[in-house]
């Protein structure tokens, strides 16, 4: 067997091909499914297409570009294509919807257009549910092919192995649409593009004649049902990318090659790190040698030579102010120290440019809604307006001057608030021209938002800017986002009615619902009027698809709500606090989470395929933890699964490294625990937690300004003059339970500083998720059949018996002056009982217990599964 592995990162690690019993090369079941993935989406293809072969073509190649995109591609869970379902829960399943729909269907759009004229042309594309079948079809294929693709470096080199296959498809096929200005999509060049080195998977040393294979299978699969999409000059194509004559796919992936191995800097580095000279060797060798050479080098000299090129490389590439950033320590592939280093390349022809999308203040603007019902919606049109909507801006635009439209690989990045989206040097003279498509767009001006355009060149015809070169261009810009467009409205003088629903801007509109009279402003009322159907309300109306132990179950939380017979748009806080009847007592749990360190993490990318990897492999892992826990959630259930599709409803943003869930309290720390567990392992990154437990009648818009500040103050930090910092690069847990008292971000502050401002704090706040989970286990509360069995008992006795040691130490800490008391309180405790493990847990789980406990750590952690139950 061939050995490759790919340098992961963060983490820093080298993954070979068969780790973890997973094997790529030879593997045949692997390319049976890319076979029939790849015949199964030409034949939708043709269906959609109605048998036009170029209009097939063109929605092919946006399919296949889906698959390397696949966090992008399905939901965090998949729904089921049921024709009467028409609820459409998140922004990307509307980007796929656009992108596959724009061929045989108008979906373009102008600034003058509102937000329900275009959610209504998205979801009235007639074949959504044909869309959803190939995912609920095709699922595991899916999935399986698409970790093989991030899982696989494009190149085995050391040096070169950052960049995942994946990745390297993307940016070729990217870059042969750059290289065709002003002329029509010949989209046969991008399927061949996206698919000229997938041969790569299952046989590295003979990828082009593995790759003809694959299609020639895929052939012969459409002859036999006499499709309307050929593959001929697509083989040819492929065939030919190595050849001595130039065609675009060579020139394609030549640039997007040299993009990602930077040759010069490997060159060098193997003059001087240790045992370069051996590596270096295996370079000079011709293409069956070098293979041979590098598998006699062995695991550990390869992986030491990946990760000390890839150090090397940073060096010179990334700038002096992430290595001063002190938390930048904690991670060990970034360098000590810079090398001012001067760029010999000089550019040719501009090929296109890269145009960031942002949303400012995106946290003001989903937290100005008191209502979850809007707050969940308003959460989903971030991701639509900087993502879908303004591809689907520029694609419109683009069309309109060019002969072309935007290929979906166009839109690199898109999620947290912003976006990354390539565009072709022909839409237009220069990046205000860029920008000026984004001025004067009227639903902006309803919903008093703005979105800030950043421009910057991407790719030249001999060069392509990496990340930070990118990322430079693209600060110098954000000073515009100040600058106020005046468009002002002007209101007369005196007295005006404020909105009911925000309290803040003047109410314009008299809107009726559930009996009540509301005036509300321009924003909410848009806001109001668009989540009676998408949001919260499309999370629990979805019937979604859970494969456990090769069945698919199907969930529709809405038969959960039913049975509660409450309006559950009215009350979703109840529903999500897992109530069983309408005069239920039980909490609800609002878990944030946000990646540690991300800023640096994504600065320190060596190329711009290098920050893409980063981004995507973040996002999938992170919604495949989601997924793996809800499946080990719904195994645990009853077949009316109670839990699960409260926690299916109450996700408000899962994307990227942020994260926001509300879910029943009883499962809340058994599920973050499990969920992170799985994250930290899938992404390489960690993560800071915070979850609150509030009744369902609190403010919904305060509880997320305390869950916030509770998130912030959970993560760990190293102390200063640490001796190995990376130990500290830990995922943490804050958690805190309001029953009578407001919870807001002054609240949390206050309540923060009471505990722990003091030499002997009995609150840690930053809570190791290692030894939440252990506390998890010495109560018997980490098994979710266990935690599933209380909430079906309402077993209120059985959670005070597990709590009751640490209820009564927290009484006595609360009611003595002193610190050493509580704590000899709590060691006398220990001594005279045999069943006293949860005080020795927290004792234990101290730095050192004379200088504080994490006491109300665990306590507020227990609580919270007391208020779960009611």
């Amino acid at each position: 067997m061939t050995l490759r592995g790919k340098l992961n990162l963060p983490e820093f690690k080298v993954v070979f091909d068969g780790d973890n019993g997973k094997q790529y090369e030879g593997n045949t079941e692997l390319e049976e499914k890319i076979i029939n993935t790849l015949t199964h989406m030409a034949q939708i293809s043709c269906e959609i297409a109605e048998n036009d072969e170029k209009k097939a073509m063109d929605i092919f190649a946006d399919i296949i570009s889906m698959l390397y995109k696949l966090p992008m591609f399905v939901s965090y869970t998949p729904i089921s294509e049921e024709e009467s379902l028409k609820y459409i829960p998140t922004a990307f399943e509307y980007f796929f919807i656009y992108t596959v729909g724009r061929h045989v269907t108008d979906l373009s759009i102008d600034k003058n257009m509102s937000l329900e004229e275009i959610f209504k042309k998205l979801e009235n594309f007639k074949y959504i549910s044909l869309l959803r079948s190939l995912v609920r079809n095709y699922f595991s294929s899916i999935k399986d092919i698409y970790e093989a693709l991030i899982n696989t470096p494009a190149d085995t080199r050391p040096g070169f192995n950052f960049t995942s296959l994946a990745s390297h498809l993307q940016l070729t096929s990217l870059v042969s649409w750059l290289l065709q200005p002003h002329s029509i999509d010949l989209n046969y060049l991008r399927v061949a593009s996206l698919l000229h080195d997938i041969g790569k998977l299952i046989d590295p040393r003979h990828h082009v004649t593995k790759a003809i294979n694959i299609l020639r299978e895929v052939e012969n699969n459409l002859e036999s049902t006499n499709s309307c999409i050929k593959l001929d000059r697509v083989k040819d194509l492929v065939s030919s990318h190595h050849a001595d004559f130039e065609s675009i796919i060579q020139k394609a992936d030549h640039l997007a090659s040299s993009a990602d191995r930077l040759t010069e800097l490997v060159v060098k580095a193997l003059d001087v790190v240790e045992g370069g000279k051996e590596v270096k060797e295996c370079f000079n060798k011709s293409h069956e040698e070098s293979y041979n050479c590098f598998d006699k080098l062995g695991k550990e000299k390869y992986e030491k030579a990946s990760k000390e090129i890839y150090k090397f490389i940073l060096s010179h590439v990334i700038s002096e102010d992430i290595i001063n950033n002190e938390e930048a320590k904690v991670f060990p592939f970034i360098p000590d120290r810079v090398e001012k280093n001067k760029r010999e390349t000089q550019p040719g022809r501009l090929l296109g440019y890269i145009v960031y999308i942002d949303l400012p203040s995106i946290q003001n603007f989903i937290t100005n809604f008191p209502k979850l019902r809007d707050m969940s919606f308003a959460s989903m049109l971030v991701d639509f307006l900087v993502s879908v909507y303004s591809f689907m801006l520029l694609d419109t635009e683009f069309s309109k001057r060019t002969k072309s439209r935007l290929p979906a690989e166009a839109l690199l990045s898109g999620y947290g608030g912003h976006s990354y989206i390539v565009i072709r040097k022909d839409i237009g003279n220069d990046s205000w021209d860029i920008k000026s498509i984004f001025k004067g767009i009227k639903l902006l001006e309803n919903l008093d938002v703005k979105i800030s355009v950043s421009v910057s060149d991407f790719a030249y015809d001999n060069y392509i800017l990496n990340y930070n070169e990118v990322w430079d261009k693209i600060k110098e810009q954000f000073s515009e986002r100040y600058l106020l467009d005046f468009n002002e409205e002007i209101y007369s003088v005196g007295l005006h009615r404020v909105c009911d629903n925000c309290g803040i801007r003047p109410a314009s509109k008299l809107e009726e619902e559930f009996g009540e009279k509301l005036y509300l402003c321009k924003r909410c009322a848009e806001i109001r009027g668009l989540s009676s159907s998408k949001g919260f309300v499309s999370k629990v109306k979805s019937t979604y698809l859970l494969y456990i132990d090769n069945d698919v179950k199907k969930i529709n939380p809405e038969n959960a709500a039913k049975k509660l017979n409450i309006n559950y748009t009215e009350y979703a806080m109840e529903f999500l606090a897992g109530y069983k009847k309408p005069e239920d007592t039980k909490y609800v749990s609002i878990v944030k989470a946000d990646g540690n360190r991300g800023s640096i993490i994504f600065s320190a990318s060596a190329t711009f395929s290098d920050y893409v990897d980063k981004s995507f492999r973040l996002d999938y892992g992170v919604k495949k933890a989601f997924y793996d826990t809800l499946v080990e959630l719904a195994k645990a259930e009853t077949e009316d699964f109670p839990l699960t599709s409260r926690v299916l409803s109450g996700v408000l943003y899962l994307g990227g490294d942020d994260i926001a869930i509300l879910l029943p309290s009883i499962i809340a720390i058994p599920f973050t625990v499990r969920l992170f567990e799985k994250a930290k392992e899938l992404t390489g990154f960690t993560f800071k937690l915070g979850i609150l437990s509030i009744k369902p009648d609190h403010p919904i818009q305060f509880a997320f300004q305390a869950v916030d500040e509770l998130m912030e103050k959970s993560k760990i930090k190293p102390p200063k003059g640490a001796k190995d910092p990376s130990v500290y690069n830990k995922t943490s847990i804050a958690c805190m339970v309001f029953s009578s008292t407001l919870a807001s971000r002054a609240v949390v502050e206050s309540e923060i500083k009471r505990y722990t401002d003091r030499k002997t704090p009995y609150l840690a706040v930053t809570n190791d998720i290692d030894k939440v989970k252990e506390l998890l286990k010495v109560v018997n509360l980490y098994d979710f059949k266990n935690v599933i069995e209380l909430y079906i008992k309402d077993d209120k006795k059985g959670v005070r018996d597990k709590m009751r040691d640490l209820e009564d130490a927290v009484g006595f800490a609360e009611t003595t002056n002193g610190y050493t008391k509580a704590l000899a309180y709590i060691l006398r405790q220990i001594a005279r009982g045999d069943r006293k493990e949860v005080l020795k847990k927290v004792v234990k789980d101290s730095e050192s217990p004379l200088s504080g406990i994490p006491l109300y750590d665990y306590y507020f952690i227990l609580k919270t599964f007391r208020v779960g139950v009611g």
